[in-house]
């Protein structure tokens, strides 16, 4: 039996228990094409397992799996980290490990290594089949299969049993692969030179699953729904599926080809939401992104989506070629003037492999990151400098920020006391290291096994010593190098050095967050390591990059307005009380409606925090996840099992 397990790494975030979106789809196709093939069994690693289980943790998991193949799907964001896990498996079992997904293209040198033995570019169902029952296309160690079109009649894998929704996620239904247009920031066509177009009835059996199973939001997943030929009469079919309401949709569309009527559709149909690329109104950067734009019909689409109650999500990318800060503020004008900002995205030019601005980027002179995400540096005519003015812009002409700091979360304490873990489809992880005391660093090791990700250490009082701290740090990140982390010193004496301390940390540098989160500060540096300091001392300055200052309140009283003003310079405020559960429950109700206009509050007691976060945060958050959490005195903690379970043959 040829044992086949596929994974798919999520977005790297500061944050545990963030809904993480990491739904694998492309996972669940493949499983769906390679059902029937004698002697052969996929697997698919379970979602929260995949999303917040550290390096350390998720290597132990597959080793001990063994499986015959691996399969990573790769985007930018996870690209390294994937290559990390292949390469430190391969040195542990004996395993085939294949690549495939939108960041393996022929182009990109950063996917080259030994350890991986096939590289599967654009769609994969017909590739895998063949790796699953040939070895002739092992040997070339490449392949694409740019005409299979599998996917037009296996169907919906959620409909056909392969793929679950998970809590809070939408389910996903491809419409049709590859686009009609030739954006050259964009490798949405996947090299396609033609679209493959789904029948009415795979997409009409996918929301009819969504509806029996109380799914409440489906993500249409088309570069632009309204390119789809007989469009209106899927939308009449949907609008008669969908007549109860339970469902609503969110799609991408070119707001140019809508009208009045294709907007009363959309709204009978269930869509509550469309992504709309504008990109730019400069007409320079539009011919050169080959992206022609009528502007007045853009402006006419959005207002018919609009009146019809359909939020559209306007998409702006500053440091195109041909833009300059002057253009771009024009464009911020455009979108100001006519409202268009209350769903807006804002984001630097990413120059993605594969695309036509990667191929031609010495010509067009883009100087970019070779990093994921490849972030811009600098055009000709948009200098580096006018790189930051430009978000800097954005965020005061539209009172908001694009590029948004860690939340607070810095809750460590419960009834019993001892460390903190979750269940991961079964297993426990680490997730909060509390050190009030010194521990012997082999069990630190030990620990270091099983973390989450990301993952939080709290130094209380007694741990007061730098080398021990540095000692700690290095040992979990030794391990788990991609995996972000938060410090947290409750009650420190001083001020901690956070250079000296990051220093000795061997997390990954340039790590994906220190990219992709580059303007979060000034100058580039740290993003994937934060530090917050927890105090009663307000003269504590602890201000910088990746460092912050929360006001311990363990008085007898509990905070009033004037005491949210008085301490509103500072970056939260964390409540200790002894007060009864009740009371502090309570007294949550009747904040929770001024949340958005007080400094970020939090709770010492991790049952009142993740109340707290479900009253404030619950869109944002995976809940069912967060209340899994849990404590033990006895750190060392049974090692995760070596098997997945049964349910993931059919996907969690």
């Amino acid at each position: 039996m040829t044992h086949v397990l596929l994974i798919q790494l999520p977005v790297p975030k500061l944050n545990f228990g963030l809904r993480t979106g990491n739904i694998p789809l492309g996972a669940a196709c493949l499983k769906q094409a390679a059902d029937g093939i004698q002697g052969c069994r996929v697997d698919i690693v379970p979602e929260n397992t995949a999303s917040h289980a550290g390096d350390e943790a998720l290597i132990r998991i597959i080793t001990e799996l063994e499986p015959d193949i691996l399969g990573f799907t790769v985007f930018a964001w996870n690209l390294e980290r994937s290559l990390y896990l292949a390469e430190k498996i391969k040195e542990k079992i004996k395993t085939r490990i294949i690549f495939g997904g939108p960041e393996i293209t022929p182009d990109n040198e950063l996917v080259r290594s030994h350890a991986i033995d096939f590289y599967v570019y654009g769609e994969g169902e017909g590739v895998f089949i063949d790796l699953l029952t040939s070895e002739t296309l092992w040997q070339k160690r490449q392949g694409r299969d740019p005409s299979d079109n599998s996917f037009l009649f296996l169907g919906s894998p959620y409909a056909n049993g392969y793929l679950s929704t998970g809590a809070g996620n939408p389910m996903l239904i491809e419409t049709q692969r590859g686009c009609p247009y030739r954006c050259r920031f964009c490798y949405y066509n996947k090299s396609r030179k033609t679209r493959s177009i789904a029948d009415d009835k795979i997409v009409l059996d996918g929301i009819a699953h969504a509806l029996e199973r109380g799914v409440d939001e489906i993500y249409l997943l088309d570069p632009s729904l309204n390119s789809r030929p007989d469009l209106l009469s899927l939308l009449g079919k949907i609008t008669d599926l969908n007549r109860s309401g339970k469902v609503s949709f969110v799609s991408e569309i070119r707001a140019e080809s809508v009208d009045e009527r294709m907007a009363e559709r959309f709204r009978k149909a269930g869509f509550k939401g469309f992504e709309v690329g504008l990109q730019s109104t400069n007409p320079i950067a539009l011919k050169k992104m080959n992206r022609p734009t009528n502007l007045a019909a853009f402006l006419s689409g959005v207002k018919a989506l609009q009146k019809e109650g359909i939020d559209p999500t306007i998409d702006l990318i500053f440091g195109l070629p041909g833009d300059t800060l002057e253009g771009f503020s024009h464009t911020l004008d455009y979108v100001y003037d006519h409202h268009l900002y209350d769903h807006l995205q804002v984001f630097p030019l990413l120059v993605l492999p594969g695309t036509a601005f990667r191929k031609k980027s010495r010509e067009l002179g883009l100087i970019y990151d070779r990093k994921p995400p490849y972030t811009l540096i600098s055009t000709p005519e948009f200098s580096s400098g006018d790189m930051l003015q430009a978000l800097d812009m954005a965020e005061e002409k539209f009172d908001t920020s694009f590029c948004t700091f860690p939340d607070l979360e810095v809750s460590f304490k419960s009834e019993r006391g001892g460390d903190f873990y979750v269940d991961l489809d079964g297993r426990r992880c680490l997730a909060k290291l509390i050190l009030d005391a010194p521990r012997d660093l082999l069990e630190i090791e030990s620990l270091a096994r099983q973390i989450t990700s990301p993952f939080q250490v709290f130094f209380g009082p007694g741990v007061s010593d730098k080398s021990y701290q540095k000692a700690v740090l290095n040992c979990i990140s030794k391990k788990n190098p991609f995996v972000p982390m938060e410090v947290v010193f409750i009650e420190p004496e001083g001020i901690p050095d956070t250079e000296d301390l990051l220093f000795a940390m061997e997390i990954k540098r340039p790590h994906f967050l220190d990219q992709d989160l580059r303007y979060l500060f000034p100058e580039p540096g740290n993003r994937a390591v934060q530090f917050t300091v927890i105090t009663k001392k307000q003269d504590l300055f602890f201000k910088g990059e990746m460092r912050r200052q929360v006001f311990l309140w363990d008085r007898t009283n509990l905070p009033e307005d004037s005491d949210f003003k008085s301490l509103s310079p500072l970056d939260g405020l964390l409540i200790n009380s002894t007060d009864p559960l009740d009371a502090l429950r309570n007294f949550q109700g009747r904040i929770s409606v001024f949340h958005d206009d007080i400094l970020p509050l939090n709770f010492a007691d991790v049952r009142l925090q993740i109340q707290w976060m479900e009253r404030t945060e619950h869109e944002k958050y995976n809940i069912p996840l967060l209340q899994g959490i849990n404590t033990f005195k006895i750190s060392s903690f049974p090692i995760i099992p070596t098997s997945l379970p049964s349910s993931t043959t059919g996907m969690v």
